[in-house]
């Protein structure tokens, strides 16, 4: 089980434990705030002259790769603006809800229903799979994948897509120039970003297959738990018949299903193999490319974060940056403990990119 959330004041305890109780994937607000938020925006003066999307920052990866861990410590970087778990869950009037959060300093803080060691609060670095899913179209709850193309978006979805980059740049008053994103969801959206964003950075993060293809079973398991847990207090999620499958939707997926199921270490294995085969064939599309082991950081974070700062065109991390130094501080560092197996199956079927990435 999660470690219970902290809450800084009453306020924040009072609005914001119904949404640690009810943590999942994709936030869905409480329908009285989320209009208020929406009929404040209205009235706000969101002015968006001036603000340019210059060379945002896109990790892309599985999910269970060590992905949350590095973009909590980029975002410590002050020049980074990124969207935040209170603006991801109030998506439709984020610009009146992020404010509303740092005036009234809703910061509660606890670990994500994961029970993963990554604790996240209202104002940190969200995995904005709902804002993302808005945007894009995604359907979360279908496995019908095709890699999509930006032919895919009408001009007007695209400046949609360019304009809330915008507004999160503009939350940050100016001070944050560089856009910075992480969700799992984006991999097979790597081409359509590109096409947005021709200046746009990519990092690649990777993780053994091994240990990978066993933390994204949990990770279906758990997601597809907590949905349960949570569906007679969403009426969206009540509503909704279809099952919930917490894996990238890579065009294979829904014959992994079909063929293993949901819950077999052959559908992550494979997933694990299309999605290192499809990066291996699309980087060379991706200009300003870098690829990096989550190993590697584990081994040495100092090095490699500062090699990811170099390549986004990042001022280096300075000494005085306390809240840099306190994440840099605590990688690797977990609180819980994980009994995985069945690597011989994942080595059978991920051994070339296993031996491409140095693993074997």
């Amino acid at each position: 089980m999660s470690a219970p959330p902290t809450y800084p004041n009453l306020l924040s305890r009072l609005l914001l434990a119904g949404e640690f109780r009810d943590q999942w994937v994709i936030r869905e607000p409480p329908r009285l705030a989320g209009a208020l938020f929406r009929a404040a925006e209205r009235l706000m003066r969101v002015d968006l002259a001036g603000i340019r999307v210059d060379r945002p920052i896109f990790v892309l990866s599985l999910p269970r790769c060590g992905s949350s861990m590095l973009q909590d410590l980029l975002c410590t970087h002050p020049d980074v603006g990124y969207i935040t778990n209170m603006m991801d869950t109030f998506r439709r009037g984020f610009c009146a809800a992020e404010r509303f959060r740092r005036l009234a300093r809703l910061d509660a803080r606890g670990e994500r229903f994961l029970a993963d060691s990554v604790d996240v609060g209202a104002g940190s670095p969200a995995d904005p799979v709902g804002t993302w899913a808005e945007w894009l179209k995604i359907d979360p709850f279908s496995v019908d994948c095709r890699e999509p193309a930006l032919a895919d978006f009408t001009p007007a979805e695209r400046d949609r897509i360019r304009d809330g980059i915008r507004r999160v740049l503009w939350c940050f008053g100016g001070a944050a120039t560089r856009y910075e994103c992480k969700t799992p969801a984006l991999l097979p959206y790597a081409r359509v970003l590109r096409g947005l964003f021709p200046d746009a950075k990519f990092v690649h993060l990777v993780r053994d297959a091994r240990p990978a293809a066993n933390s994204l079973l949990k990770l279906n398991r758990l997601c597809r738990e907590q949905l349960e847990r949570i569906r007679p207090r969403v009426p969206r999620f009540a509503a909704e018949a279809r099952p919930f499958v917490a894996y990238p939707y890579l065009p294979g997926l829904a014959g992994y299903l079909e063929r293993f199921g949901a819950d077999d270490i052959r559908t992550t294995a494979h997933l694990w193999s299309e999605s290192a085969r499809y990066v291996a064939r699309i980087r060379g599309e991706l200009p300003h490319f870098l690829e990096v082991r989550y190993e590697d950081i584990l081994a040495a974070p100092g090095r490699e974060i500062a090699r990811i700062a170099e390549f986004c065109e990042l001022a280096p991390f300075r000494e005085d940056n306390a809240a840099f130094q306190a994440r840099i501080a605590g990688v690797g560092q977990l609180r819980h403990k994980n009994a995985y197996g069945d690597y011989e199956v994942v080595e059978e079927i991920c051994r070339e990119e296993l031996r491409r990435y140095g693993y074997l």
